[in-house]
Formats: C-alpha cells, sequence, structure tokens
C-alpha cells in the first residue's frame, strides 16, 4: 500500500513536472492520463488533469490569436493591411491586445487608403484635395499626413507660380513676337533704305569725282583763257600804240598832202600866168603854152589827187580813231574781263578746293554708310533671330499653359493677367492679378 502510493505520488510528480513544462511552453503538449490507484489521490489527480485541460484548452486559444497576431503584424511590416486578427482569447489582456492591434491596422488602412486617392489624384495633376491628418492623433504618422499636406501647399505655390508665370510668359511672348516682328520689318526696310542711301551716296560720290575733274578743267581752261586775256591785252595795247603811231603818221602825211595840194594850186596859178603870158608873145610863146596848158593839166591832177588823198586820209584820221577809241575800250573790256576771270578762277579754285573737300567728306560718309550697312545687316539677321526665338518662346509658352490648363489647383481661377501696356510692376505682382 505504501509503495503504491509513492508510486501514485511519483507519477503526480512526473506530470506536474511535465505540466510546468507546458506552461513554461517548453513543450507543446501533455499526455492526460490517470495514472494514479490511489482513490484518495485520484481525486486530486482528477483536479490537475482538469486544470491542465482548462489551460491546454485556453492555451490552443491564445495560440491562434498569436498566430493571426503573428501573421498580421508579419504582413503589415511587409506593407499589408487587409488582413484582421478574428480569433479570441479567453484572457481580456490579450483580446485588448488584439483590439488594438486591429485599430491599429484599420487605422494604418484608412490611412494608407487615403494617402493612396489623395497620391492617385495627385498623379493625375489634381491638387484640389489634402489628407484627413486627423487619423492619427501624433508621432511618425501624424507628421507623415502634415507632410504631404505641407507638400501639397508648396506644391501649390509652386504650381500657382508657374502658372501665373507662364501666364505672364505668353503674355509677355505675344507682344515680344509682335514687337521683334516689327522690329524685324523695321530692320529689313532699315536694311534696304541704307542700301538705296549708299547707292545714291556711291552717285554722289561719282558726281563729285566728275565735278571734281570737271572743275579742274575748268580751272586749267581758266587758266588758259586768263593768258590768253593778258596776252589779249598786251596784244591791244600794242594795236592801240600802232593805232597811236598810224595817227601821228597820218596827221603827218595830211600835212604833206596839205602842201601838195598848195604847191598844185600854186602851179596851177603860175600856169595860167604862164599861158596868158604865151598867148601874149604870139606865135613865139605857142609852144610855151601848150607846155604851160600841160602843166596847168597835170597841177590840176595832181590837185585832185591832192584832195582825193586829202578825203581818204580824212578817213584814214577817222578811222583810226575809231580804232583808238575801240582799242581803248577793248582794253577796259579786256581788263574787266580779265578781272571776271580772275574772280572766276577764284571762284573755280573755292569750287575745287570745296569739291575736294566734299570728295573726301563723301567718302568718309560712304565708308561710314559702308559701316552702318553691315551693322544693318547683322542687326537685321540678329532681328531675325529673335523673331524666330520669340516665336518659339510663345510657342513653348502657349504649350507650357496649356499644360497647365489641365492641372487643378488651389486659387487657379484667381491668377489672370492684366491686359495693359503698363510695365512698371512692384515685387511678385508683374502684370498678373492677385
Amino acid at each position: 500500500m505504501i509503495f503504491s502510493n509513492k508510486k501514485d505520488i511519483q507519477s503526480l510528480s512526473t506530470f506536474l513536472d511535465q505540466f510546468r513544462l507546458y506552461i513554461n511552453a517548453d513543450i507543446n503538449e501533455i499526455k492526460k492520463e490517470n495514472k494514479v490507484k490511489s482513490k484518495k489521490l485520484l481525486s486530486l489527480e482528477n483536479q490537475i488533469l482538469a486544470l491542465a485541460n482548462t489551460i491546454e484548452i485556453q492555451r490552443t486559444d491564445d495560440l491562434k490569436v498569436y498566430g493571426e497576431i503573428m501573421i498580421v503584424c508579419e504582413k503589415l511590416s511587409d506593407g499589408f493591411t487587409n488582413d484582421e486578427i478574428i480569433s479570441v482569447s479567453p484572457d481580456p489582456k490579450l483580446n485588448y491586445i488584439v483590439k488594438t492591434i486591429n485599430t491599429m491596422n484599420l487605422k494604418m488602412k484608412n490611412a494608407i487608403n487615403e494617402v493612396s486617392t489623395i497620391l492617385g489624384q495627385y498623379e493625375e495633376q489634381n491638387y484640389l484635395k489634402t489628407v484627413d491628418d486627423d487619423i492619427f492623433r501624433g508621432g511618425d504618422f501624424k507628421k507623415l499626413l502634415l507632410g504631404i499636406n505641407s507638400l501639397n501647399e508648396k506644391i501649390t505655390a509652386m504650381l500657382s507660380e508657374n502658372y501665373r508665370f507662364a501666364l505672364v510668359n505668353e503674355y509677355e511672348s505675344g507682344i515680344l513676337s509682335q514687337e521683334s516682328k516689327k522690329l524685324s520689318e523695321s530692320a529689313m526696310i532699315q536694311a534696304v533704305t541704307i542700301e538705296e542711301t549708299a547707292a545714291s551716296i556711291e552717285e554722289i560720290t561719282a558726281n563729285i569725282s566728275q565735278n571734281k575733274k570737271i572743275t579742274n578743267e575748268m580751272s586749267a581752261f581758266g587758266n588758259k583763257m586768263d593768258q590768253a586775256s593778258k596776252e589779249s591785252i598786251i596784244l591791244v595795247n600794242k594795236t592801240l600804240s600802232s593805232m597811236e603811231d598810224i595817227s601821228d603818221a597820218t596827221t603827218k602825211a595830211f600835212d604833206a598832202i596839205s602842201v601838195i595840194s598848195q604847191i598844185s594850186f600854186q602851179t596851177n596859178i603860175l600856169s595860167l600866168n604862164a599861158a596868158v603870158e604865151a598867148a601874149t608873145a604870139g606865135e613865139a610863146g605857142k609852144g610855151f603854152a601848150v607846155v604851160a596848158q600841160e602843166v596847168r593839166t597835170l597841177a590840176n591832177k595832181s590837185a585832185e589827187a591832192a584832195k582825193l588823198i586829202e578825203g581818204l586820209m580824212k578817213n584814214l584820221v577817222s578811222k583810226t580813231n575809231e580804232g583808238k577809241t575801240t582799242s581803248k575800250l577793248l582794253v577796259n573790256e579786256y581788263a574787266i574781263l580779265n578781272e571776271n576771270i580772275s574772280n572766276t578762277l577764284n571762284l573755280i579754285t573755292v569750287v575745287e578746293t570745296a569739291s575736294s573737300e566734299q570728295e573726301i567728306g563723301i567718302k568718309q560718309i560712304n565708308d561710314a554708310v559702308t559701316k552702318i550697312d553691315t551693322f544693318t545687316q547683322e542687326n537685321a539677321n540678329i532681328a531675325e533671330k529673335v523673331k524666330s526665338i520669340s516665336a518659339n518662346n510663345l510657342k513653348f509658352s502657349k504649350e507650357t499653359v496649356e499644360k497647365m490648363v489641365s492641372i487643378q489647383f488651389i486659387g487657379k481661377e484667381a491668377i489672370q493677367v492684366r491686359q495693359k501696356e503698363a510695365i512698371a510692376y512692384q515685387g511678385d505682382d508683374r502684370r498678373m492679378e492677385r
């Protein structure tokens, strides 16, 4: 009997050791068998087995809960929030943990869905909504949601500024395109005008060179005329001197003719007296009368010739005087002509000097116009490039505005372009309606 009790006690002790190991989770199961033979110890064994069965059932339920907790937490750590712990434990503390985990999982699921939905809208360029940051009371997840909303504010501010800039750029690019087009057209017109001006200046240069050549020829011709005029004055003076000599000779000849006329008159009287004397002498005086008649005839002829010569000499004196007067007038006229030629030569010299200066000046102007033409051509090319760049910029601005139109964000409708020419704006205003 004593030996039987010892054996039963040993069995109970062995079971309790196994039960302790089970409770400590050193083993996963225990064998619940009645091994006690003693009636006194059988009741104790049954109580111990009942307790072990209860603990095993509770342990099994807890293991289910722990298993689901592990699965849910592992999936949650991998980013999955769709699972939920549905098993229930007899332990209220463990159930509270389950409830806490399920609540945490649900909040995270709702937050992730909220963030995913908002980010999906952001991906579609819709920034009108923000994340509900009241899902969490604080902590890192609260910071995450607040960070997403802060990012929305910064993106909205950036989009507002970009949209405002795009509208301004589109508006000003349109003006720039129009002005650059006008600039290009003006530059082309200016280039054509400069080319025409250059051609005209070249023609003027040629005319001035030709005028200078003609002026030089006129100067040479004027010098020849001046020399000829001076020589003419000398010749006229010589002619006048000759006229004076002729006048003196004519006067002397006229005096000699007067003497001849007087001699002829005296001879005629003497021959007449001789004829009278011959007639008185009779027959003896006939021969002398003939001679006297011949002498008288010659005297008459000499008188007639002297009278004729006297008339011619008077005419010669008159013509000589006229020649002297004309020569004096001619000397005066040549003097005036010489003075006029000198004045003309002076004027030609002035014109020649002016033509030379004009030629130098027009060459300088021509060089300047050539440089201006070169610069104008370069300006025209630059204006054409500016026109092309402004057109591309306008195209890019319109494309940017068209892209920005499809993006939705808060305050977009309030952004407008001021349709006016004034450009004196302060700060960030820049032709924009705030």
